[in-house]
């Protein structure tokens, strides 16, 4: 695998998207990306089940955005569709093979999919496009949706050279960086389910920590600053260290089923790969409990809440709290 890093420029964003880009998906993070894409002139042609987002997204772009009624109908009107489904049942239908979506691309024409997924999902994908002269390149993004609005994601991507082409060409003006990491379309895939492993794990060392800390006389939060001040001044200890010494979970970031998810498919591509991953079985064993108390509508930084009633703190008022600020976000 040859790793080359494709820094962004808006000047180059501007001219490589002179035409179309069809997206769907409309959700927090493909709304985020098809704001990001109009804001630069780029004309948009969209789809999402929910017919409300489309109608959010043209309230927000005007006439930049052409909201249509299905997915092949984004197919076949643009060369480049990016996808941001919430699974590979949800892609597969969508996009793979059978599918009118499918059957709509142009010939030479690049899907970018941008959905957290199994490796093995997006190389049956590529595959099955290759046959039919379209190509596809898996571009999972690093980013929660206030990221993706601060144009601060990072995508990592593989596949056909010419489809990694077209999708640095399309997300570059959305992202400080692209990673290329090849012509597996699905090493993108694999190098986001690492990262999100190890957030997961950083979710659960700090919840682990805080709790020990806070078993002993220590406040919690004031705890979490002194380690992020110094030995772990990076975003993520900063940013989950926040939610999980307040106990602010609210929702409208990563929800806590797509974590669980996402823990799945980190598991089902170790064992194929016959990687052993014990803190994988840790972390689903925790996202299950999460679950099992009915939290599946919060963020997955919820996960944390686990070591606080483990070690007899009752978390009933900080669940609520974070329900609440979900429902006035």
């Amino acid at each position: 695998m040859v790793l080359r890093r494709t820094l962004a420029s808006a000047t180059r964003g501007r001219r490589a998207m002179s035409s179309a880009v069809g997206f769907v998906g409309l959700g927090r993070m493909g709304s985020a990306m098809a704001k990001n894409f109009a804001d630069t002139n780029v004309p948009i042609v969209a789809y999402d089940l929910d017919p409300s987002n489309g109608e959010k997204l043209k309230a927000a772009v005007g006439d930049n955005a052409n909201i249509v009624d299905s997915p092949e109908a984004v197919a076949s009107e643009v060369d480049t569709v990016v996808t941001m489904l919430p699974n590979d049942k949800v892609l597969t239908a969508v996009a793979g093979e059978g599918s009118a979506f499918l059957d709509a691309l142009k010939p030479g024409a690049v899907h970018v999919s941008c959905s957290t997924v199994s490796p093995h999902t997006s190389r049956a994908l590529a595959a099955s496009y290759a046959d039919r002269g379209v190509l596809f390149a898996g571009a999972p993004v690093f980013a929660r949706p206030d990221g993706i609005e601060k144009k601060q994601a990072y995508w990592v991507m593989g596949g056909p050279e010419a489809a990694t082409t077209r999708a640095v060409e399309v997300l570059s003006s959305t992202s400080p960086a692209c990673y290329v990491l090849g012509e597996d379309a699905g090493a993108g895939n694999v190098l986001k389910l690492c990262g999100n492993f190890l957030i997961a794990c950083t979710i659960e060392s700090l919840a682990e920590s805080l709790a020990l800390a806070e078993a002993n006389g220590l406040d919690r939060v004031a705890a979490k600053d002194m380690l992020t001040e110094t030995i772990f001044d990076c975003i993520i200890y900063k940013g989950y260290g926040q939610r999980v010494s307040e106990r602010d979970h609210q929702a409208g970031g990563f929800a806590l089923e797509l974590g669980a998810k996402d823990v799945n498919l980190v598991l089902d591509t170790a064992a194929q790969a016959e990687v052993p991953m014990p803190f994988g079985s840790v972390l689903r064993d925790r996202f299950l409990a999460a679950k099992a108390r009915g939290r599946a509508d919060l963020d997955w930084s919820a996960i944390g809440l686990n070591s606080s009633e483990d070690s007899g703190v009752d978390v009933a008022a900080a669940v609520q709290a974070s329900r609440d600020a979900s429902k006035e976000a």
